[in-house]
């Protein structure tokens, strides 16, 4: 039985175009022709079959993909003058305000999730602690899931999520998690922030936050009972978000960290003294590895997603899909090229060496 401690599951819900299955850019853009749309967002675009603006624009209804990471969006020129932009191409922030807009809401949202629960369970998942706004949340509160859900809230959604929990009470199955807050992107978009420059683009990336807003953030959720879940992929952004719990001063244990891409040995031994939780996605060695070795060169690339060396200085790390894909046994296969199958099933079991992690402490 295992714990998937990082999904999306509202991502399903925008998971209309079967990309697995299409390898070319010439069976997308077929596949796509064929629709009959007003406008089209769709999630889970791979970066291999390099689509440009010009082939979207071969669609006739407004249309915007968004990558698999979830970090970065294209679109055709119909969607680009619909939305008033100037760029083809839509990042982070400014990529989901635009998707929230458009994704599915109310009866088809909550069809999509129910689907993702119901692969979850028949995956022998028995948890999973998916990012949700308040839409979701509701959704989550109005079905009986089939297995233990953890809802984890983003910040800018905490305190209409909050409500629910206020109005419909905590369940055995519907517990409330962490608080999602992003310090950077992801390297396959280039906006993970490093130390040092992208291989390819010579840039850093951007941390999205600053050291001293995210420690007052900390403060603020542990002064409610609360713990943070910091998004933090680049080297630069761990960093930042080490430099933050250590200005917070926390006093609850199991703050995390998500991904900890390009972690590096002195920070797994900071995170071990802070108490920090890491939550790694082994899958990423498998299903990025090409793009590893593009944007950050061999030498970076071989020491990525170290988990076998956060299992040796031994920091708390529990394991999560996040979404990429959402299968539980690919993940499980990618893990054992890094730690014997003892341990892999482990960190995928809901983090056994303390129990009670979801409560305070």
């Amino acid at each position: 039985m295992f714990v998937d401690a990082h999904t999306h599951l509202e991502l399903l819900a925008l998971s209309e175009v079967p990309f697995h299955k299409l390898r070319s850019k010439e069976e997308i853009i077929n596949f796509l022709r064929k629709l009959d749309k007003k406008y089209l967002v769709a999630y889970g675009l791979d970066y291999s079959p390099e689509i440009t603006p010009e082939d979207l624009n071969r669609v006739n209804y407004p249309l915007l993909l968004i990558y698999k990471d979830g970090h970065k969006g294209i679109m055709n020129d119909s969607m680009r003058e619909l939305l008033g932009k100037d760029d083809y191409f839509l990042y982070e922030g400014d990529l989901w305000q635009v998707v929230d807009k458009f994704k599915p809401k109310g009866e088809r949202l909550r069809e999509f999730i129910l689907k993702g629960l119901e692969e979850a369970s028949n995956m022998g998942i028995f948890e999973i602690h998916d990012y949700v706004d308040d839409k979701v949340a509701e959704v989550l509160f109005s079905i009986n899931p089939p297995l233990r859900v953890v809802l984890m809230p983003y910040y800018s959604s905490l305190d209409k999520v909050l409500e629910s929990f206020e109005k419909f009470g905590e369940r055995e199955n519907l517990r409330l998690g962490w608080v999602k807050v992003y310090i950077d992107g992801s390297i396959s978009a280039r906006t993970a922030y490093l130390k040092k420059p992208y291989a390819d683009t010579k840039s850093t990336g951007k941390p999205m936050i600053s050291e001293y807003r995210l420690a007052r953030i900390i403060k603020e959720l542990e002064n409610r009972g609360l713990r943070v879940s910091m998004h933090a992929i680049g080297d630069g952004a761990i960093e930042l978000a080490i430099r933050a719990l250590e200005r917070a001063e926390p006093s609850l244990k199991y703050h995390r960290i998500e991904h900890a891409e390009m972690i590096t040995e002195d920070q797994i031994e900071k995170v071990k003294e802070l108490n920090v939780l890491l939550c790694m996605q082994p899958n990423f060695d498998c299903y990025y590895r090409d793009i590893y070795f593009k944007a950050l060169g061999e030498e970076r690339a071989y020491r990525i997603n170290p988990i076998d060396i956060v299992d040796e200085i031994g920091a708390d790390l529990i394991f999560g899909t996040d979404m990429m894909p959402f299968d539980i046994n690919y993940a499980v296969e990618c893990a054992k090229k890094k730690l014997p199958e003892n341990k892999v099933f482990y960190y995928f079991g809901g983090w056994r060496k303390d129990k009670n992690y979801l409560d305070l402490k």
